[in-house]
């Protein structure tokens, strides 16, 4: 096949709207192998689908917006041209044994120039042997063969897409069936972006086999899928003017002097495996999702004309869903939870590659991935870093008819950072937020023997002020209602308050005693057994209860203040560090 030289004649048609197509997720589903079946790039189907936060996270229900295969209308003086060629066979069966067979061969070819200069091929083939016994019962199998491409000049990227999978399945006259299939593909995207003076070039690719089975009759239903597979990153950044003279993709972290100062590297990667089980009997439905992650991350910064710092280290992720709900024929109901955990153990120091004791050092950890465990000649800024992320979400999904509705219920997130220096002392920060309300961060310092150095700890919240939040705030922090609009404090600014553990105890007197008047604050200051609260108690109940945003974090602090002598408008000055950024 060739594509003739552009003329007017071959310039497409204007076609009115059509309706948006959609895809619902099924079990053991991947980005790339609907991108695949859909004819379309695994990039332009993420780009199509926004509200898709994680694209390895897809649960069997989830609605995809399907891009148009075929690109934009050609404008007047930007040329654009399509080739596709569809093809299809279709043999009839001959009669063996008592039983008919059909094969079925569809092979769908592209080729596109869009008008903003984006280029894409590709193709599928399906081959598809039905077979009908006498009795009334038949089976099937299907295999296929995807391979997609695409370059776009304006975002920088290349991306190539390919897939091979097959099908079986087998229904009884009655009804009953079971299928079960294989899916496998690998798809793989880089491009090159400069944005505020830095240059970006990324590279990443993934691997996936996905194994998924199930049997059906009457009002029962089981499914059941597994999907492994293998990702990986390369991310090479560096200043814009730097990479005027260096092309970002020449760069190795194995070769120092082929990084400009300033250039970072990042790599990643990681093995990953998913269990999915869907079960229904009657009008009850279950669903469980679990992915499982591991792998290892390197970042290689190069800080100096002779100084390279290397952080790197294993680490682990686990995704987990778990729902109950009803499933009717025209309608199902699922309510569940999404909750995700992440581990790494990371290494990091500088070396000194202009000392031999540096160099040897950095040769060692390229060649044995060794890091330092020392200060020394050469070395420094040696640290154990262990970090612990987490987060977990409610999730109302209802499809009624053609209808599809999902709504997100209240987010709970933390992160936990351990440092530990080569004289044994160690530093941890906790950063905890629970659903919309002010995150709060908990700084603590260990001495080389474990213990905690209680003077050092710090409470931290930060919050986001308006005009009147930032009033309220004012008049809390100073205790002087004058200084409400001439206060440190400033519409729009983002401000942190911290505390030491002392005046966090003077914080939770003082809302002892405005609790006195104020029911909510007393609930603040005491447990739920009616007991005094602990420094550390009421300090999480200030980021946990409820309302807790922003505006109703000052109004409390507010109120806290105000509590003190209600009838003369006296205020209190609360403890505390403003600091604002």
């Amino acid at each position: 096949m060739s594509i003739a030289p552009l003329n007017a004649s071959l310039l497409p048609r204007v076609q009115p709207p059509q309706e948006q197509k959609t895809y619902t997720v099924q079990h053991g589903d991947t980005i790339g192998g609907i991108a695949s079946k859909q004819g379309v790039s695994t990039q332009d189907l993420i780009a199509k689908n926004p509200q898709i936060s994680n694209p390895d996270a897809l649960y069997p229900g989830d609605v995809l917006n399907i891009p148009e295969k075929q690109p934009k209308a050609a404008q007047p003086g930007k040329g654009s041209v399509t080739v596709n060629d569809d093809q299809s066979a279709s043999a009839p069966g001959v009669p063996q044994g008592g039983a008919t067979t059909e094969k079925t061969s569809k092979t769908n070819t592209h080729t596109g120039v869009d008008t903003d200069g984006k280029v894409s091929v590709g193709g599928k083939q399906t081959d598809t042997t039905k077979t009908t016994n006498l009795d009334g019962s038949e089976s099937s199998s299907s295999s296929s063969r995807s391979l997609d491409a695409s370059v776009d000049p304006s975002k920088g990227t290349f991306s190539v897409s390919a897939g091979t999978g097959f099908t079986e399945s087998v229904k009884t006259s009655k009804g009953y069936g079971i299928s079960f299939g294989v899916n496998t593909n690998a798809t793989v995207v880089s491009g090159l972006n400069t944005k505020n003076g830095v240059t970006t070039f990324t590279s990443s690719g993934d691997v996936s086999v996905s194994l998924q089975g199930g049997a059906s009759g009457g009002h029962v239903g089981l499914s059941a899928g597994h999907t492994s597979g293998i990702k990986s990153s390369f991310e090479v950044s560096m200043p814009e003017q730097a990479a005027k003279s260096t092309a970002p993709r020449t760069v190795s972290p194995f070769s120092p002097d082929s990084m400009p100062t300033g250039t970072v590297v990042k790599m990643d990667g990681s093995s990953y495996s998913t269990n999915e089980f869907k079960a229904t009997f009657k009008h009850l439905a279950t669903q469980t999702k679990v992915t499982d992650e591991s792998g290892v991350s390197l970042l290689v910064e190069k800080t100096d004309t002779n100084k390279v710092r290397v952080t790197a280290g294993p680490k682990e992720a686990i995704n987990a869903y778990n729902g109950v709900g009803i499933d009717f024929e025209v309608a199902s109901i699922m309510l569940g939870r999404n909750d995700k955990l992440e581990t790494a153990h990371l290494k990091t120091a500088e070396f000194d590659l202009s000392t031999p004791e540096g160099k040897a050092a950095y040769n060692d950890f390229l060649a044995n991935g060794n890091m330092p465990e020392n200060n020394g000649t050469g070395i420094s800024s040696v640290k154990t870093i262990e970090k612990l992320d987490f987060s977990s979400q409610s999730r109302l999904d209802l499809k009624l008819g053609p209808v599809n509705l999902g709504l997100e219920g209240a987010k709970n997130t933390g992160n936990t950072v351990i440092t530990r220096f080569p004289d044994g002392t160690a530093q941890g920060t906790v950063t905890l937020q629970y659903s919309g309300n002010v995150p709060m961060t908990v700084t603590q310092k260990f001495d080389a023997s474990g213990k905690e150095v209680a003077s050092e700890r710090r409470y931290s919240y930060t919050v986001k002020v308006d005009e009147n939040s930032a009033q309220l705030l004012n008049v809390a922090q100073t205790g002087d209602l004058n200084k409400a609009t001439s206060g440190p404090v400033k519409a729009g600014q983002t401000v942190t308050l911290t505390y030491t553990s002392s005046e966090m105890k003077t914080l939770l007197d003082q809302t002892a005693k405005a609790g006195e008047r104020n029911p909510d604050l007393r609930a603040l200051a005491t447990t739920l057994g009616g007991q005094a609260a602990s420094v550390e108690d009421f300090a999480i109940s200030l980021a946990r209860n409820l309302n807790g945003d922003d505006y109703n974090t000052c109004y409390r602090l507010f109120n806290i203040s105000d509590g003190f002598d209600v009838g003369d408008k006296q205020y209190a000055k609360l403890p505390g560090q403003l600091t604002i950024g």
